[in-house]
């Protein structure tokens, strides 16, 4: 198949270079262990294929895992994204953050870090990751990165558990000096296919988007984002005031495929780090080529073949359902997204 020259390039590429974490956290997508993936990239083939990122005319690369500061080559990898022109950032527990990782961090060329906290208290975050001490391990770490001039978010994961916490993540992550906070939804992939009974219900989840909204409507501090309920971008069209989402609001809507996607341990790529339909692997075909021309991301574009409700909804190319449960509960691209919360009467756009 050859290249397609009208393919908008990625804005963003998550690059999870170990499978390898210290923690067993419930939800992992990537089900890291302790040990590498025996045919984990090397350090010249992770360099590659960060070239061929590059190539795709992506602006950001996020080193994720596993945990990324367990690669010993991380600072290298790091320091290389930047050489070819991306702006390296980074997903990361902050557990192994120490001042003299911290250091090499920066000096790499680090631009800001993603740090995971699913809880408000050491019980709730300690139980979700596996490992107790964790909360303290994270909050100290957070510290010692910002310490040398490292920006942060805070990324947390809502499920059953903890779904009342985020206004105490949120005053955490201001203490803390935090420029956002990422909303993720628990969506069940890799090991949290193990751990469903976490999920949130259809209505769980329209009150979180609900929250989130009057947060940024509330905040003039910090960003809010929500990943994994691409219906938030709907909410916001219905309900916040047009100049007042130019003012505030972040687009993120599902991106899997169209500005986003992921590239894995072992060069397989991914639309989405939890929508794991393989689109190619970068030991056999270069980055670049994969984005466009997979047939997995060219179905993924084309919000149009969507079905059912989904394919009905007027706000198909803003939203698009949560292609990534949609996915692990049917095996289809463009099946309904069943837990839509929207009405027929609501698809329609006024």
């Amino acid at each position: 198949m050859s290249l397609k020259d009208d393919v908008s390039p990625p804005v963003l590429v998550s690059f999870s270079v170990t499978r390898v974490c210290n923690l067993e956290c419930k939800h992992c997508y990537s089900s890291s262990v302790e040990e590498p993936h025996p045919d984990e990239l090397t350090t010249e083939e992770a360099k590659a294929v960060i070239e061929q990122i590059a190539k795709s005319g992506a602006r950001l690369i996020i080193f994720d895992g596993g945990e990324p500061t367990m690669r010993e080559d991380i600072c290298e990898l790091i320091g290389h994204a930047q050489e070819v022109g991306l702006r390296p950032l980074m997903g990361t527990n902050a557990t192994l953050i120490d001042d003299d990782m911290a250091g090499r961090l920066k000096e790499a060329g680090l631009r800001a870090m993603a740090v995971s906290l699913d809880g408000a208290d050491a019980e709730t975050h300690d139980e979700w990751r596996g490992v107790e001490g964790t909360f303290n391990d994270t909050i100290r770490g957070i510290k010692t990165a910002s310490k040398v001039g490292i920006p942060f978010q805070i990324g947390h994961c809502v499920y059953k558990h903890n779904i009342g916490q985020l206004p105490a993540i949120v005053d955490i992550a201001r203490d803390l000096g935090a420029v956002a906070v990422e909303v993720f939804d628990f969506v069940a992939s890799g090991r949290g296919l193990d751990n469903k009974e976490y999920e949130l219900s259809r209505d769980e989840r329209r009150d979180l988007i609900r929250q989130i909204i009057e947060l940024q409507r509330g905040d003039d501090e910090l960003v809010y984002r929500c990943i994994g309920v691409p219906e938030f971008w709907v909410e916001v069209e219905k309900t916040v005031p047009e100049d007042e989402v130019m003012m505030k609001f972040v687009r993120s809507c599902c991106g899997a495929g169209i500005r986003y996607a992921c590239v894995m341990y072992d060069g397989t790529v991914y639309p989405c780090m939890l929508l794991q339909k393989e689109a190619g692997n970068v030991r056999e075909k270069p980055f670049d080529e994969i984005w466009r021309t997979s047939e997995v991301f060219a179905t993924l574009r084309n919000r149009d073949l969507l079905e059912g409700k989904c394919g009905r909804c007027e706000y198909r190319y803003v939203c698009g359902g949560t292609r990534c449960r949609v996915y692990e509960e049917t095996g289809s691209l463009t099946a309904e997204d069943a837990d839509c919360w929207f009405t027929e009467d609501e698809i329609a756009r006024r």
